[in-house]
């Protein structure tokens, strides 16, 4: 997990499942950097878990950068729910502190493997979603997967590891608590060792997905053609190998959010030989012409632009934008106040040209995001960011010279990006249709 490695960036949220984490990477002597995000969502409870964990941070002399994230207002934006939204908001927040050779650690345990499993089972998953957790996504690490809640409860006892309790974990009112709850008690009744049985029965499932999905993927790369695959060499695959082929095919064209619904739809129009298959993100799966395609629908036909003017800027599509510049200076005496709106809304101002105009997204249009080593497609960008088609035709993008400075939503490009050096910041700040006020 560590190998290579120059840091690990651990999930840091004073629950005992993180705080055993970072207690035993402290002490096996890896370098540490600790990031907690304060969701916004419980109130004190939550202002109290980030002083807890501002106080254990620098009582062991361990780095901590803390986000303040209003995921309740991101979740309203962008259509995620809750849930969802946090934990994306944390694994950007985690990504946007990693060094090229760092690591990524998160505190899940066998316990929580297990529950996903069961949680899984209730949606009516295949071999896949039997697979549980994976110890390793990436630079993303979870050194506890084969620990149980029991263990890391008895560590911290026995180190006198102190830690926050989250009294929503008690609520009822979700569906994998109710699972915790409920559920398991009766399970480990039947076996004692439930959650041991459970881990050997992920690491075969996913030994049986992982041999699987290679061969799909063999299968998928000999059908390509041109913009499209052969789908008269799908269709004869057998039925485990075209769900995979099409799944991996839409993940290749950037498209995440689609159900197992979806995908046995689009084996069944192989199959068929035409037909088209509509998932969320503008995802399409289509046969024409002997051809399965993958694509979206069209962006909006009307397009406008409206100049940069400082401080504020009346789009062609009513809305008011102003531009807000900040010193390097100002940011550090203030970056409570500021870091959210820098981490979504700011760019480096020496960027942004006389020419520089807001727009609307284009058919075409490619943009690389901060800390990328290329351009991608937007329309590929959006599907990773599962932002919802009624919201795509209605972001601002700001460009200068041809070239896309900053997404709403996404954020700045590796060319306008800020970091510790850019001085001034230029803060956009978008509100709402001049008429809806």
């Amino acid at each position: 997990m560590l190998e290579g490695a120059d840091r690990v960036v651990v999930g840091l949220s004073g629950g005992a499942d993180s705080m055993t984490l970072a207690h035993f990477l402290l002490r096996a002597g890896v370098p540490l950097l600790a990031a907690h995000v304060n969701h916004g969502l419980r109130g004190r409870d939550a202002d109290g878990d980030e002083r807890f964990v501002r106080s254990w941070c620098a009582e062991n002399g361990v780095g901590l950068r803390v986000l303040r994230a209003d995921v309740r207002k991101i979740a309203g934006q962008t259509g995620a729910g809750l849930e969802e939204c946090g934990r994306r908001v944390r694994y950007r927040f985690l990504e946007s502190l990693c060094g090229k050779n760092d690591r990524i650690a998160t505190a899940h345990t066998l316990s929580d493997c297990a529950e996903t499993v069961l949680l899984n089972l209730t949606r009516g998953c295949g071999v896949k979603g039997l697979s549980g957790i994976p110890p390793v996504r990436g630079r993303i690490i979870r050194p506890l997967i084969g620990v149980t809640r029991a263990q890391v409860e008895e560590y911290c006892a026995f180190y006198g590891l102190p830690y926050v309790t989250d009294r929503t974990n008690f609520s009822r009112e979700y569906a994998r608590n109710r699972i915790r709850l409920d559920v398991v008690p009766v399970l480990r009744e039947i076996n004692p060792a439930f959650e041991q049985a459970v881990s050997r029965m992920t690491r075969l499932a996913a030994a049986d997905d992982a041999l699987l999905t290679a061969q799909a993927r063999e299968k998928l790369s000999a059908a390509k053609r041109g913009e499209g695959y052969c789908a008269r060499e799908l269709a004869r695959l057998p039925q485990p190998l075209v769900t995979r082929a099409a799944a991996l095919a839409a993940r290749d064209a950037g498209y995440t959010d689609y159900s197992a619904e979806h995908i046995c739809a689009a084996a069944a129009i192989l199959r068929a030989g035409r037909g088209s298959v509509t998932a969320p993100g503008g995802l399409v799966f289509r046969v024409e012409g002997g051809l399965f395609f993958i694509g979206e629908a069209p962006p909006p036909q009307k397009e406008w632009m409206t100049p940069v003017q400082f401080p504020k800027t009346l789009t062609e599509d009513g809305r008011e934008v102003i531009i807000k510049l900040i010193s390097g200076e100002e940011y550090q005496k203030n970056s409570n106040k500021f870091h959210n709106l820098l981490f979504y809304n700011a760019v480096n101002y020496d960027t942004i040209k006389n020419n520089s105009i807001f727009r609307n997204r284009r058919s075409g249009d490619r943009f690389r995001p901060a800390g990328f080593g290329g351009t991608k497609s937007l329309k590929k960008l959006l599907n990773e960011k599962k932002i919802p088609p009624s919201r795509r035709s209605r972001l601002l993008l700001l460009e200068s010279g041809g070239e896309i400075l900053w997404i709403e939503g996404i954020g700045a490009s590796q060319k306008a990006r800020v970091d510790g050096e850019t001085d001034p910041i230029a803060l956009i700040i978008i509100r709402s249709a001049v008429n809806d006020k």
